[in-house]
């Protein structure tokens, strides 16, 4: 099945094609182009044998070792979150990039995480292309070191780029007052502008939601739409668009093969295309050497990093196993009032079973980054949501459902207090809640803070999937870096028992 067919060259009537001697034999060239495309990959390092920069630095060099036409391509989100990156802002993943050859990236909402400042920093030490064409600068014009379009001749073949960044950046992340144009009318105008300049084929490289991908290719503005944000791995052929995802991490790479026959005729030119798609597993790829030890410099610097004292704690803290499972705990309140404050929400609750350093610290420890991910080592993201009072209410009976038996699921607030009687059967336990200091109202809309693993209902908190969400777990930072930088701020806290939950 073949795809667009730009310049066909039209004859007037059947009987004038034997008629004219004229007229010339076509003259048909082959051309092949494959597309190496990653997205939302901000873990430097493999987990369980896959992913990773190296593994994925191996692939784009195995295509390359093929000799033909290969276009890396990144569609964004890579700067953020991670351990490392709540340190140095990504500068380590540019470094990283710096030395894996993209062709083309497109900013993702997460390099904005750390304020408009950084992102224009990071996005400056790039030393590959960078296609923004919907994001616009206070006083006009896009990201310094960006291009709003990038047209690459291969043979005869022009093939041009243009990037989107979702327009949701503004609400998930921290731009500041950088803008963000409709991703769907800005591509349609995009494309034009690149046919206009002779591009043959259109790739739009976005980080925009799945309904603006097939958007994007309903409105014809884009031959082929590679893009990230949802994190799904796709590849889809309508036998005129392509549309590909890479899922994240680099855990596997789409790989999409372009077969294009360009012929002439008459002084007219006929293009046309097929893809066929391969996805790549890098559980079965070996680590590029040269990347895996640049990776290694940085992940020996996250080892040191992790010693430092970021602050210190006046008061005593109780991380262990029957302390966090069991009753309200200083360290607990610690833990959900940085999440609650990083956010911005009325409320904050996360499990108890979350916490797992199983310790002791003395009043007067010096808190380091290391003891912060002990305690929370799973990797969880802070999401947010909001919540009605009913749903609140029942969210709360599940976390004291198990609490005589010491269910992971026992709740660490802030935000609100609430007395439960353990007498009681489960489900029937809590007798008031206060919220801000005032009583819970079940018709009242409040913005919960929580753990990703409990807004998808983990631990039995299936309320929370009830809500509506603000920031997902796609566009969500480590809740351990939020508690680092809540801890790093204030440098000394004081957490106690305070009587956020009492037992009648």
């Amino acid at each position: 099945m073949t795809s667009r067919i730009r310049s066909l060259a039209l004859v007037s009537a059947i009987g004038l094609v034997f008629a004219a001697p004229a007229f010339h034999a076509a003259l048909a060239e082959t051309i092949k182009v494959s597309f190496v495309q990653t997205n939302d990959i901000d873990r430097m390092e493999e987990d369980d044998d896959r992913g990773g920069f190296a593994r994925l630095a191996a692939v784009v060099a195995a295509e390359r070792a093929k000799g033909g036409n290969v276009f890396f391509v990144h569609s964004g989100d890579t700067i953020s979150p991670s351990l490392l990156s709540g340190i140095d802002k990504g500068a380590h993943v540019i470094d990283i990039l710096n030395n894996m050859g993209v062709d083309v990236m497109v900013p993702g909402n997460h390099e904005f995480d750390f304020g408009p400042e950084i992102f224009q920093t990071r996005i400056s030490e790039a030393k590959f292309p960078i296609v923004s064409s919907n994001i616009s600068m206070p006083g006009g014009g896009g990201p310094k070191n960006t291009t709003v379009d990038r047209i690459v001749e291969v043979g005869p073949i022009k093939i041009g780029f243009y990037g989107l960044t979702t327009e949701d950046t503004v609400e998930v992340s921290s731009p500041g007052d950088i803008s963000f144009l409709d991703a769907v009318e800005t591509g349609i105008d995009a494309a034009e502008d690149l046919k206009t300049q002779g591009a043959d084929i259109v790739v739009a490289v976005v980080h925009t939601p799945v309904d603006d991908d097939f958007g994007l290719a309903r409105a014809n503005a884009a031959d082929i739409v590679l893009t990230g944000h949802d994190e799904h791995l796709m590849a889809f052929y309508d036998g005129k668009h392509t549309l590909t995802e890479s899922g994240s991490q680099a855990e596997r790479v789409v790989i999409t093969d372009l077969t294009i026959e360009r012929t002439e005729k008459d002084g007219k030119v006929s293009i046309s295309w097929e893809p066929a798609f391969r996805i790549v597993d890098t559980k079965d790829v070996e680590p590029d050497a040269k990347v895996a030890a640049i990776v290694k410099t940085y992940t020996d610097k996250l080892d040191q990093e992790l010693g430092v004292e970021i602050g210190t704690t006046e008061t005593a803290l109780d991380s262990r196993r029957a302390t966090v499972r069991g009753g309200e705990a200083a360290i607990g309140n610690l833990i959900a009032d940085a999440i609650r404050e990083s956010s911005g929400a009325d409320i904050a609750i996360t499990n108890g079973g979350g916490i797992r350093g199983d310790k002791e610290y003395a009043a007067g420890t010096k808190l380091t980054r290391k003891d912060i991910l002990t305690e929370l080592p799973f990797g969880n993201k802070v999401v947010k949501a909001e919540i009605t009072g009913e749903n609140l209410l029942a969210a709360l009976e599940n976390g004291f459902s198990q609490a005589e038996t010491g269910g992971g699921r026992f709740p660490q607030i802030s935000g609100l207090t609430v007395k439960i009687d353990l007498n009681k059967p489960a489900g029937e336990r809590v007798v008031e809640v206060m919220v801000g200091g005032a009583p819970l109202d079940p018709a009242k809309t409040y913005i919960l803070a929580t753990n990703d693993f409990m807004l998808r209902g983990g631990d039995g908190y299936t309320a929370f999937g009830k809500g509506k969400e603000l920031i997902n777990p796609i566009d969500a930072t480590l809740m351990a870096s939020q508690v680092i930088d809540y801890v790093a701020a204030k440098g000394t806290v004081s957490p106690k028992v305070e009587g956020r939950i009492v037992t009648q």
